[in-house]
């Protein structure tokens, strides 16, 4: 964008792409402001956020600014009626701006009648298409736009923002909490916004404990020892630290997020086999299935159980229900194998001996 800025030229149509919370949309509504700047008629530059224009749509009133959601207006009909009305002259701003979100959400027919918009746009019209999944968007309409590339935020980039943000509302927040924050919401500017808006609506200061109760539901609770215990496979220490984060309340999509990225983190620095990956993939299936599950954290607890392994001298799991009526199974099993032997035996005129017979019994009576 500062490109164009310095160039003094707007395309027809911007595609902005790049991952979730990074601040497309927000971008799309900055740009809007740009080209309607009442301090811009002559050379773009920053938009004064003073005008009449740059307040209307900062408030959301600006008749000339539409912000189209395709996640709900995917249709062809929303689009035709989108070409009805980007012929009318704009009613107040020297551009009309259509921000369509989640652009790759619109049907084959939708992106066919959208591509004859784009190929022939009014002068005063400008299109800014965002979207998280640009392998979605078809090449016809991605080659008709200029493409700006959001990029995920550094941690650095995300405290450095967000401590403007805590500035801007007269609060404070000690630097363990930024860079805990930062951390957590993983590149999502929106997500972090969403987190300090909650935590300070009750304080004025943030706080390492109060934000790691908004985020994991739990101020005290460390994933640490469960890593560990997992990385040691000790099946013991593992199921009691799940049952103590249960116990805290943390949440449990929260958990297996924070879990996954820090095997992730132990595989890169090689204090973890790299059959860690198959958990890492259990894991990710597990936090898939949360929001149906009956019981999520038996869920957890199997896949914890699944990597650790049956060892005899885990009481914890030798003791269990489940496993015994698994023994029994097997144990049928290898009855029914033992009958099926017998009979091959006779088949064949081999002798049958006492350990046989009594092998017999077992398959009839199990």
């Amino acid at each position: 964008m500062g490109e164009m800025v310095s160039a003094n030229k707007v395309a027809h149509a911007y595609l902005l792409t790049g991952p979730r919370g990074s601040g497309k949309t927000s971008t799309a509504r900055v740009l809007a402001r740009v080209v309607n700047c009442e301090h811009n008629q002559k050379k773009l530059g920053e938009p004064c956020n003073e005008c009449s224009a740059c307040k209307s749509i900062l408030a959301g009133s600006a008749m000339d600014v539409i912000e189209i959601d395709a996640a709900s207006n995917r249709g062809i009909d929303d689009i035709r009626e989108l070409k009805e009305k980007i012929r009318l002259a704009p009613a107040h701003l020297p551009k009309k701006v259509y921000i369509i979100d989640e652009v790759h959400m619109l049907t084959s027919e939708a992106f066919n009648a959208l591509l004859k918009t784009l190929e022939e746009p009014p002068s005063h019209s400008l299109f800014i298409l965002c979207t998280t999944e640009l392998h979605k968007v078809p090449e016809t309409i991605v080659s008709r736009c200029s493409r700006i590339q959001f990029t995920k935020a550094t941690p650095e980039e995300m405290q450095r923002s967000f401590k403007r943000v805590i500035e801007g509302e007269g609060a404070e927040a000690e630097s363990e909490a930024l860079a805990y924050l930062a951390k957590a919401v993983d590149g999502s500017f929106r997500d972090g916004v969403k987190i300090l808006d909650q935590v300070l609506s009750n304080s004025k200061k943030l706080t390492l404990s109060d934000l790691t109760q908004a985020i994991s539901g739990s101020a005290t609770y460390k994933i640490d020892d469960l890593v560990s215990a997992l990385a040691k496979k000790d099946i013991n220490v593992a199921l009691a630290e799940l049952n103590e984060a249960t116990k805290n309340g943390m949440d449990l999509t929260y958990l297996l997020v924070n879990l996954m990225r820090a095997l992730r983190d132990k595989l890169l620095d090689g204090s973890i086999e790299m059959g860690a990956t198959k958990l890492i993939f259990t894991l990710d299936e597990v936090a898939r299935r949360q929001a149906t599950s009956l019981d999520g954290e038996l869920l957890i607890q199997v896949a914890i159980v699944e990597w650790c392994g049956n060892d005899e001298n885990n009481s914890q799991i030798t003791n269990s229900q489940i496993l015994k009526s698994s023994e029994k199974v097997e144990e049928k099993q290898s009855n029914v194998s033992s009958w099926a032997a017998m009979k091959e035996k006779i088949r064949s005129g081999e002798k049958i001996g006492k350990s046989d017979i009594i092998d017999e019994a077992r398959a009839i009576f199990s």
